[in-house]
C-alpha cells in the first residue's frame, strides 16, 4: 500500500511540476505578459475571430467578406510608421501599448452597435472594422518593440513561449463555449450574442492595462528623435541588410500563402462542410489543444536547433492544413468532419511553432537601433499583403464560379503557394545553418 502511495505521490508531484512550469514560471515578467496575452486573446477570440459570422448575419455577401479581410490593413499600414516614429522617441513603449489596447476595446464597442442600424449597417460595419485595425496594428507593433526592450535576449524564448502557451490554453476552452452559446441562440438572439462579445472587449482591455502597468522594464537605453527624413535612411539601411532581406522574403511568401484563404476557410466550413458555430469552434479547440501539447517541444527545439529551423515547421503546418481541407472536400459527408478535425488538428499544432519562431526570427534579423521603426517597416510590408491576398483568394473563388469545384481549385492553388514557402524557409535555414543566431 505504501508503494502504491509513493507512486501516486510521484505522479502528483510530476503533474504539479508540469503545471508550475506551464502556467506559473519563476520569471515574473513571463507571468505578467502571459496573463496580459490571455486577456488580449480573449478579446480576439470573442470579437475579431467572429467578424465573418457577425457580418454574414448582418447581410454581408462573399465580396463583403473579402473587403472585411482586405481593407482593414490599409489604415493599419498607413499608421504604422508615423506611430513608430513617436514610439522611438519614447523612453518606454509601454504607454503606447496600453493606449492602443484601450482604443481597440472602444472600437469594438462601436462595432457591436452597428447591428442597430438598418440598410447601411454592412458598409458602416466594414468602415468600423477598417478603423479598428489602427489600434490593433499599433498594439501589435508597439508590443513587439516593448517586448524587445523589456526582455533580455537570453529570456526571450522562455517569456514568449510562456505567453504563447497561455494564449493557446485560452484557445482550448473559450472558442467552444463561445460557439456553443451562439449555436444555442436563435434568430436575432445570435446577433445579440455577437454584440455582447464585442462589448466585452473594453473591460478586457482595461485588464491588459492593469497588468502592463505592473510589468517592470521596457525602458530603452536611448531615445531617438527620428524625423520623417530619417525614415528613408533607416529603410535604406534595413533593405541593404542581406539577413533582413532573406528573412523578409521567406516571411512574405509564408504570409501570402496564409492570407489567401482567410475568407475562403470560413466559406468552405460554412457552405461545403456544413459546419455550425459549435463545430467551427471545435476545430479551434482541437487545434489549440494540439498547440498546447506541442509548444514545449517547439520551445526546446528552438534551444537545440534554432528559430530558423522551427520556422520551417510552422510554415509546413499551414501547407498541411490547406491540403487536408482540400482532401476533406472530396470525402462523403459521414467522413468529412472526422477527417477534417483530425488532420487540421495535426497541422494546427505547428501554428505555435510559427508564433514562437517568427517574432524571434524578426528580432534576430533587424538592427537594435531604431528597432520600433524597423519593426514598423516590416509590419507595413506584411500589412500590404494583408490588403491584397484575402481579396485575391475570394476573387479566385468567385471567378471560378463560387462552387465546390471552385473552392477545391482555389485551395489547391493556395496549398501550392504554401509548399513553396516551406521550400523557401528550408533553403534559408540550409544556407545559414552554420551561421550563429545573434540576438541583441
Amino acid at each position: 500500500m505504501s508503494r502504491f502511495s509513493n507512486i501516486v505521490t510521484n505522479i502528483r508531484c510530476r503533474l504539479a511540476d508540469v503545471r508550475n512550469r506551464s502556467f506559473m514560471p519563476d520569471h515574473e515578467l513571463a507571468r505578467l505578459l502571459g496573463a496580459e496575452g490571455v486577456l488580449y486573446t480573449l478579446m480576439i477570440t470573442l470579437a475579431h475571430n467572429n467578424n465573418n459570422l457577425y457580418a454574414s448575419r448582418l447581410g454581408a455577401g462573399a465580396s463583403d467578406l473579402g473587403l472585411i479581410a482586405s481593407l482593414p490593413p490599409v489604415v493599419g499600414m498607413l499608421s504604422l510608421i508615423p506611430f513608430a516614429i513617436i514610439a522611438d522617441r519614447l523612453h518606454n513603449k509601454k504607454p503606447m501599448v496600453m493606449l492602443s489596447a484601450l482604443a481597440l476595446g472602444l472600437m469594438y464597442i462601436l462595432v457591436g452597435m452597428a447591428a442597430f442600424l438598418d440598410s447601411s449597417r454592412v458598409p458602416v460595419l466594414i468602415l468600423l472594422l477598417v478603423l479598428a485595425n489602427i489600434p490593433m496594428s499599433l498594439y501589435n507593433s508597439s508590443w513587439q518593440a516593448f517586448f524587445s526592450d523589456a526582455v533580455k535576449p537570453c529570456d526571450r524564448n522562455l517569456v514568449y513561449s510562456h505567453r504563447t502557451r497561455m494564449n493557446t490554453a485560452v484557445g482550448i476552452a473559450v472558442p467552444l463555449l463561445a460557439g456553443a452559446i451562439l449555436t444555442a441562440a436563435s434568430g436575432s438572439g445570435k446577433i445579440l450574442v455577437h454584440q455582447i462579445y464585442y462589448w466585452l472587449a473594453f473591460p478586457l482591455a482595461v485588464g491588459q492595462v492593469i497588468l502592463l502597468h505592473r510589468a517592470s522594464g521596457g525602458s530603452s537605453a536611448e531615445t531617438n528623435h527620428i524625423r520623417l527624413s530619417d525614415v528613408k535612411e533607416s529603410a535604406r539601411l534595413l533593405f541593404h541588410s542581406r539577413k533582413f532581406l532573406g528573412f523578409l522574403a521567406v516571411a512574405f511568401i509564408a504570409y501570402c500563402g496564409w492570407e489567401l484563404d482567410w475568407s475562403l476557410y470560413f466559406l468552405a466550413q460554412f457552405r461545403y462542410l456544413h459546419m455550425n458555430e459549435t463545430q467551427m469552434s471545435l476545430i479551434s479547440v482541437f487545434s489549440a489543444a494540439a498547440q498546447f501539447v506541442t509548444i514545449g517541444l517547439w520551445s526546446r527545439l528552438v534551444q537545440k536547433k534554432g528559430v530558423r529551423f522551427v520556422f520551417i515547421i510552422g510554415v509546413a503546418g499551414f501547407a498541411f492544413c490547406c491540403i487536408s481541407l482540400v482532401l476533406s472536400l472530396f470525402l462523403a459527408p459521414p467522413f468529412q468532419l472526422p477527417f477534417y478535425y483530425l488532420f487540421q488538428s495535426i497541422g494546427g499544432s505547428a501554428y505555435s511553432a510559427f508564433l514562437i519562431s517568427l517574432f524571434q526570427c524578426l528580432l534576430e534579423a533587424i538592427p537594435h537601433k531604431n528597432r520600433a521603426l524597423s519593426i514598423a517597416i516590416y509590419n507595413t510590408i506584411i500589412l500590404f499583403s494583408n490588403i491584397v491576398m484575402p481579396y485575391l483568394g475570394v476573387y479566385m473563388y468567385n471567378s471560378m464560379g463560387e462552387s465546390l469545384k471552385a473552392m477545391i481549385y482555389s485551395m489547391a492553388i493556395i496549398a501550392a503557394v504554401r509548399i513553396f514557402a516551406v521550400l523557401a524557409a528550408g533553403l534559408r535555414w540550409f544556407r545559414l545553418r552554420k551561421v550563429e543566431e545573434e540576438f541583441v
